[in-house]
């Protein structure tokens, strides 16, 4: 079994100190209580000031010892050594159905989320005919089919709609940054913008590419006895691979590097208004 401690933020210079302060004084005067869910995956985890780690997991449909059932996603916190981070993050199985004890704050009207601190991981639960029936609903597949760009599908892994269309007479990949259906009207509006105009955005892009990329590669990327490449060398090795459509009409173009930097992706980020702004390295 694992533990997880309360911690206390205490940080004078943080302006959200305060505000945070006063969520773990709540959390730590609250309950512990039995809190049944669905473990969809384990998120990030970053080092924080008193030398603990920190991870969060995602609960999609859950419960509170006998209540009702929930399907705004909880995330629930776990810290302790980075250690019994990762051999508590083994323990777990996505999409199985959890117990845990864990103090659990709801949304108000200060607080407008659930989260939760998780305490002692009590195991899987098999008996719970309500969540038992949102596990099955949950593994089926989402999609979303546009008459455009073809069927996207939701990978919940990473909250992102995926869909296998052409760019010109290239197959590509198009993902667009969004977990709900609900939200994936403004990306593929930003989406169908681009293939509008993509004789005109693929070749901003390859102009892109050699200004930004070419000298980098012919000043600090070339292998011994390596020529320096010309533009158009440069641009037949490179191979575009997919788009990603963000919020606020900003997009990205990953190319496969053709081995020229050591098999990283190029990608390219830019935005309707400030056109395009970084070229890096993935």
């Amino acid at each position: 079994m694992m533990s997880n401690q309360d911690s206390n933020i205490s940080d004078p210079e943080d302006p959200f100190a305060d505000r945070r302060r006063k969520r773990e004084e709540m959390f730590a005067a609250s309950p512990i209580v039995e809190l049944t869910g669905i473990f969809l995956k384990g998120g990030g985890g970053h080092n924080k000031e008193d030398g603990q780690f920190s991870m969060s997991l995602d609960i999609p449909v859950w419960k509170v010892s006998n209540g009702e059932l929930r399907t705004e996603t909880l995330y629930v916190d776990f810290t302790s050594s980075r250690d019994q981070c990762d051999a508590f993050r083994k323990l777990l199985t996505p999409y199985t159905v959890y117990r845990f004890h864990a103090r659990v704050l709801f949304a108000s009207e200060e607080f407008d989320y659930n989260d939760a601190r998780l305490i002692e991981l009590l195991g899987i639960e098999t008996s719970d005919d309500e969540l038992n029936q949102s596990l099955i609903e949950l593994q089926k597949p989402v999609t979303y089919q546009d008459s455009e760009l073809g069927i996207f599908t939701l990978d919940r892994d990473h909250d992102v709609f995926m869909a296998e269309t052409l760019w010109g007479s290239q197959k590509i990949e198009l993902t667009l940054v969004v977990g709900e259906v609900e939200e994936i009207q403004e990306l593929l509006s930003t989406a169908h913008q681009l293939w509008k105009r993509q004789v005109e955005w693929n070749q901003r892009i390859l102009d892109y590419a050699v200004q930004e990329m070419l000298p980098i590669k012919n000043d600090s990327w070339l292998d011994d006895g390596e020529q320096k490449l010309s533009a158009k060398d440069f641009l037949s090795k490179m191979n575009l691979e997919g788009i990603v459509v963000s919020s606020n009409d900003s997009f990205e173009f990953w190319f496969d590097d053709g081995e020229m930097f050591g098999y990283h992706m190029i990608f390219f980020r830019g935005d309707f208004e400030s056109g395009l702004f970084d070229a890096c390295l993935g």
